[in-house]
């Protein structure tokens, strides 16, 4: 009985110690991912739609660029990829 409340206690005192995770140290510099913040892309007077697919094909839409006359900058949705067509392109008055 002894042996059984004494492995019980190690065990609690193990899972008490490990518990909380790992810690943070707060001066550390951040990843390269976590401080990246790309430029969105510049509508330099033009309006347009922008559609990027996940393939060659150009079947499955994945994102999209959309410039509205007006605008500075593109309104982005989903993600970009290197297949991409633009649905409509004009330049602004």
């Amino acid at each position: 009985m002894q042996v059984k409340r004494l492995l019980g206690s190690v065990l609690l005192a193990g899972v008490l110690s490990g518990c909380g995770g790992a810690v943070v140290d707060e001066g550390a510099e951040p990843s390269a991912l976590e401080s990246r913040e790309d430029a969105l892309p510049a509508c330099r007077g033009q309006a347009y739609e922008l559609i990027f697919y996940n393939e060659p094909e150009m079947i499955n839409e994945v994102g999209w660029w959309n410039c509205y006359c007006g605008q500075s900058s593109a309104w982005i949705y989903g993600r970009s990829t290197a297949f991409s067509a633009y649905s409509y392109r004009t330049f602004c008055p």
